[in-house]
């Protein structure tokens, strides 16, 4: 019996795997076993193929028809395999140039002012390479992106090459009407997320006079455009007491989603924050109180707590963070960190690529650089090389390696913790992550529980 593909899916396969069949008007993929894709790959109109449960399993999902033998023929491309690593989304930081003198800014090893960029021409054969290489999305930050010359030009470029924009990171001061009416005509479904760091704190911690009004009046013409609106928001000594207000506010605005995260020490915070960080357990500790208070106000937006808690208010429900997996679900060669593995790579303005983008400033002030896109191409860099080495360490490999956390009763589970606060604290992406360490020996998870009983816990251990 002869097969072949229907023309309206689209079968992609990457070095190592995965292998994914998507609709060609649409993002979404869907994952394919490896027997099911050895077998899509012969159902080219020509090769004879013994029905099977696969092939039935395979044509009732519409992936695959039946047909006459050379009636049909595969479209260009249909089948696709990619050289490289999977990566679905990147992070690019665009330009460096920023309006803002933030103090808590990743980006940078100090307080100077950055200005590295890409030229339109390295942007266009970026987004050419991404294209290239299989990805999806980008997810376009900076500095602030919408500063960038030929701003507009370049999301056009991103549809252009049937890339979807899923985020814009922006501190919103130059969202205007025109602006967000042009992102919605090009990008409808782009998540907006903005910056705001508390009810009188915002425009100290962004060193810009008048920056939460500006957040404000962005927030409300987004949600005007009925746009979704993501809110990131930082946690310190000095705005903690704030926090839940703020979000009391947020949710009132029509947000749909907020963030809370802990200002980190990371270089440039470490200048400037003095003793405004909160430590260890102070910073758990608030996120107890903000559960409690939260589970019983009404507010009806998702907040996630970095590193710590997603709490959604519509559904009930709540995970823990802190763990990446229940004992049974342990897999030692899953990636060290899936988002960092395969979504949330991140490009700086100088072409350096490295894992998550909280890492460029302690990247920096170490001296570590990985692999660059302008000078090597984004298919070398994720095909081999430093990036693939760090992004390719296994959960297992980071338990043999470190013996603290192979030892640890909860190791299974937390597997080492956040890389990149590993990298701040112990000097590798393989070492323990002591706030997780903390997390677990006070008890931290049964606190959360406890506190959240009568809602369904999503990741129970």
């Amino acid at each position: 019996m002869y097969y072949i593909i229907d023309p309206n899916i689209q079968i992609k396969k990457w070095q190592g795997g995965p292998a994914y069949y998507l609709h060609r008007e649409g993002f979404k993929r869907y994952s394919l076993i490896e027997e099911d894709y050895e077998l899509i790959k012969k159902c080219d109109g020509k090769t004879d193929i013994t029905p099977c449960f696969a092939s039935e399993k395979l044509e009732l999902l519409g992936i695959i028809r039946p047909c006459e033998k050379d009636s049909a023929c595969l479209l260009p491309d249909q089948i696709k395999e990619y050289p490289n690593y999977y990566v679905r989304n990147i992070d690019w930081n665009i330009s460096d140039i920023c309006n803002y003198r933030c103090l808590h800014c990743f980006h940078t090893a100090d307080n100077s002012m950055q200005r590295d960029s890409f030229s339109w021409e390295e942007a266009l054969r970026f987004l050419d390479e991404m294209r290239d290489c299989g990805l999806t999305g980008v997810r376009l930050t900076g500095g602030e992106p919408t500063l960038y010359p030929r701003f507009r030009e370049i999301l056009q470029a991103i549809k252009d090459r049937e890339l979807r924009l899923t985020t814009l990171i922006t501190n919103g001061s130059n969202l205007d009407e025109d602006l967000i009416s042009f992102i919605k005509s090009i990008h409808p479904k782009t998540e907006i997320r903005i910056s705001f760091d508390g009810i009188g704190h915002h425009d100290w911690l962004r060193q810009h006079k008048g920056a939460e009004e500006q957040f404000k009046h962005a927030v409300r013409l987004c949600k005007e455009a009925v746009l979704f609106v993501y809110i990131n928001m930082n946690i310190n000594r000095r705005n903690r007491d704030v926090i839940f207000d703020s979000v009391k506010m947020l949710a009132a605005m029509g947000v749909d989603g907020i963030r809370i995260i802990k200002t980190t020490e990371v270089p440039r915070w470490q200048l400037n924050g003095e003793n405004l960080t909160l430590k260890g357990t102070e910073y758990y500790d608030f996120c107890v109180d903000f559960a409690e208070k939260f589970k019983n106000s009404g507010i009806n937006v998702p907040v996630t707590i970095w590193q710590s808690l997603y709490l959604d208010p519509r559904k009930k429900t709540f995970t823990c963070l802190a763990l990446k997996s229940s004992v049974c679900r342990f897999d030692e060669n899953a990636p060290i960190c899936r988002p960092m593995y395969n979504n949330k790579p991140s490009v700086l303005a100088n072409g350096d690529i490295i894992p998550c983008a909280p890492m460029a400033g302690l990247f920096a002030s170490k001296g570590i650089r990985m692999d660059n896109v302008k000078t090597d191409g984004l298919q070398k860099a994720l095909t081999s090389g430093v990036f693939i080495d760090a992004i390719t360490h296994t959960v297992g490999e980071k338990l043999r390696v470190n013996p603290k956390c192979g030892r640890c009763s909860w190791g299974k589970v937390c597997q080492g913790g956040c890389p990149a606060v590993s990298l701040l604290f112990g000097g590798s992406l393989l070492s323990s992550d002591p706030t997780k360490c903390e997390f677990f020996s006070s008890g931290y998870y049964e606190k959360y529980c406890r506190i959240l009983e009568g809602w369904k816990n999503l990741n129970p251990i």
